[in-house]
């Protein structure tokens, strides 16, 4: 897993160099975790994911600030809860509970590909 934060990444994005070698490393993690950033940060990681990896991403969030990164995402997952429901109405998924996921990407993502 690879985690950072949203002033740390606002310095790697600002690095052609750093970005390069943070998306090097991202594309070899099993997961990147951002925390403590911007929604527009959220959705840079993603956009940016997509394009140095070529490959179909899934974004998953619960509140407003994570709308545009599920917007940017080829697969938003929105989680209903105590935020509210803008990311749930903005994803192409909608789940009640976290545990959800699981299910959905184990069986019906297997089943879709």
């Amino acid at each position: 897993m690879l985690m950072i934060d949203g002033d740390a990444l606002k310095v790697v994005l600002a690095n052609e160099n750093l970005k390069n070698l943070f998306f090097e490393v991202a594309e070899k993690a099993k997961s990147v975790c951002v925390c403590r950033c911007s929604p527009s940060q959220k959705a840079d990681v993603a956009k940016a994911i997509k394009f140095f990896t070529k490959k179909r991403i899934a974004c998953v969030g619960d509140g407003g600030n994570d709308v545009a990164m599920i917007s940017e995402a080829d697969v938003g997952l929105g989680i209903e809860g105590k935020e509210g429901m803008q990311a749930s109405l903005a994803s192409d998924f909608s789940l009640v509970q976290f545990s959800h996921l699981k299910e959905l990407i184990l069986w019906h993502g297997r089943m879709s590909y």
